[in-house]
Protein backbone atom coordinates (compact mmCIF):
# COMPACT_ATOMS: atom_id res chain seq x y z
CA UNK A 1 0.00 0.00 0.00
CA UNK A 2 2.99 2.30 0.84
CA UNK A 3 3.99 1.67 -2.84
CA UNK A 4 0.72 2.69 -4.06
CA UNK A 5 0.83 6.01 -2.49
CA UNK A 6 4.15 6.76 -3.71
CA UNK A 7 3.86 5.23 -7.31
CA UNK A 8 4.41 8.91 -8.78
CA UNK A 9 7.74 8.90 -7.41
CA UNK A 10 8.36 5.76 -9.38
CA UNK A 11 7.29 7.29 -12.17
CA UNK A 12 6.03 4.37 -13.81
CA UNK A 13 3.12 1.59 -14.54
CA UNK A 14 2.44 -0.49 -11.36
CA UNK A 15 2.07 -4.42 -11.45
CA UNK A 16 1.21 -7.15 -9.17
CA UNK A 17 2.65 -10.89 -10.58
CA UNK A 18 1.28 -13.22 -8.29
CA UNK A 19 1.40 -17.61 -8.55
CA UNK A 20 -2.37 -17.66 -7.27
CA UNK A 21 -4.86 -19.21 -10.04
CA UNK A 22 -7.34 -17.32 -11.72
CA UNK A 23 -10.43 -17.52 -9.23
CA UNK A 24 -7.90 -16.71 -6.90
CA UNK A 25 -6.33 -13.51 -8.05
CA UNK A 26 -9.64 -12.38 -8.62
CA UNK A 27 -10.29 -12.57 -4.91
CA UNK A 28 -6.99 -11.18 -4.02
CA UNK A 29 -7.42 -8.35 -6.34
CA UNK A 30 -10.49 -7.08 -4.89
CA UNK A 31 -8.92 -7.64 -1.06
CA UNK A 32 -6.33 -5.99 -1.89
CA UNK A 33 -7.92 -3.29 -4.16
CA UNK A 34 -4.94 -1.40 -5.16
CA UNK A 35 -4.35 0.73 -8.32
CA UNK A 36 -2.00 -1.77 -10.26
CA UNK A 37 -2.41 -3.82 -12.94
CA UNK A 38 -2.55 -7.97 -10.89
CA UNK A 39 -1.17 -10.77 -13.62
CA UNK A 40 -1.26 -14.46 -12.65
CA UNK A 41 1.57 -16.92 -12.68
CA UNK A 42 0.38 -19.85 -11.33
CA UNK A 43 3.66 -22.05 -13.54
CA UNK A 44 5.73 -19.29 -11.42
CA UNK A 45 7.80 -18.49 -14.75
CA UNK A 46 8.43 -14.87 -13.69
CA UNK A 47 9.82 -16.06 -10.32
CA UNK A 48 12.04 -19.08 -11.70
CA UNK A 49 13.48 -16.26 -14.21
CA UNK A 50 14.21 -13.67 -11.59
CA UNK A 51 15.45 -15.96 -9.47
CA UNK A 52 12.71 -16.51 -6.02
CA UNK A 53 13.59 -19.40 -5.11
CA UNK A 54 11.77 -21.32 -1.68
CA UNK A 55 12.01 -21.29 1.72
CA UNK A 56 12.62 -24.02 4.23
CA UNK A 57 8.69 -24.60 6.82
CA UNK A 58 11.31 -23.54 9.19
CA UNK A 59 12.23 -20.28 7.91
CA UNK A 60 8.56 -19.15 7.29
CA UNK A 61 6.93 -20.38 10.31
CA UNK A 62 9.35 -20.75 13.65
CA UNK A 63 11.32 -17.18 12.70
CA UNK A 64 11.01 -14.62 14.84
CA UNK A 65 11.10 -11.97 12.30
CA UNK A 66 7.77 -13.47 10.74
CA UNK A 67 6.13 -14.54 13.35
CA UNK A 68 6.65 -10.61 14.25
CA UNK A 69 4.92 -9.35 11.32
CA UNK A 70 2.12 -11.16 11.76
CA UNK A 71 1.52 -10.22 15.31
CA UNK A 72 1.76 -6.29 13.73
CA UNK A 73 -0.93 -7.77 11.18
CA UNK A 74 -3.10 -8.79 13.59
CA UNK A 75 -2.41 -5.83 16.17
CA UNK A 76 -3.77 -3.27 12.72
CA UNK A 77 -7.27 -5.39 12.93
CA UNK A 78 -6.18 -7.60 9.88
CA UNK A 79 -7.26 -10.58 10.22
CA UNK A 80 -5.29 -13.73 8.39
CA UNK A 81 -7.22 -16.65 7.45
CA UNK A 82 -5.74 -20.10 6.50
CA UNK A 83 -3.16 -19.95 4.13
CA UNK A 84 -4.85 -21.21 0.45
CA UNK A 85 -1.81 -21.32 -1.73
CA UNK A 86 2.19 -22.32 -1.50
CA UNK A 87 3.78 -20.66 1.72
CA UNK A 88 7.24 -21.24 0.85
CA UNK A 89 7.55 -19.48 -2.37
CA UNK A 90 9.82 -16.76 -1.86
CA UNK A 91 8.81 -13.38 -4.14
CA UNK A 92 10.40 -9.92 -5.02
CA UNK A 93 10.81 -6.83 -6.43
CA UNK A 94 11.58 -6.15 -9.92
CA UNK A 95 11.93 -2.81 -11.54
CA UNK A 96 11.74 -2.92 -15.24
CA UNK A 97 12.28 -0.33 -17.66
CA UNK A 98 9.87 1.18 -20.58
CA UNK A 99 12.22 -1.10 -22.83
CA UNK A 100 11.53 -3.79 -21.02
CA UNK A 101 14.99 -4.05 -19.88
CA UNK A 102 15.48 -4.93 -16.20
CA UNK A 103 16.80 -2.34 -13.58
CA UNK A 104 17.36 -3.97 -10.35
CA UNK A 105 15.82 -6.70 -8.65
CA UNK A 106 15.51 -7.49 -4.59
CA UNK A 107 15.31 -11.23 -3.95
CA UNK A 108 13.72 -12.01 -0.32
CA UNK A 109 15.19 -13.89 1.46
CA UNK A 110 12.00 -14.97 3.51
CA UNK A 111 8.28 -13.49 3.73
CA UNK A 112 9.27 -10.54 6.08
CA UNK A 113 11.71 -9.57 3.60
CA UNK A 114 10.55 -6.62 2.07
CA UNK A 115 12.61 -3.40 0.61
CA UNK A 116 11.50 -1.01 1.92
CA UNK A 117 9.75 1.97 -0.67
CA UNK A 118 12.63 4.44 -0.13
CA UNK A 119 14.74 1.79 -1.57
CA UNK A 120 12.26 0.87 -4.60
CA UNK A 121 12.43 5.01 -5.19
CA UNK A 122 16.58 5.26 -5.04
CA UNK A 123 16.83 2.08 -7.11
CA UNK A 124 14.81 3.96 -9.66
CA UNK A 125 17.09 6.94 -9.93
Amino acid sequence: MEVAERSDELGRSLAVITFVSAPMLLLFEREIALPFAFYGDPERRAYEAFGFGRASTARVWLDPRVLSRYAGLLARGRRTGRPAQDTLQLGGDVLVDAAGVVEWVYSSSGPEDRPSVDAIVAARR
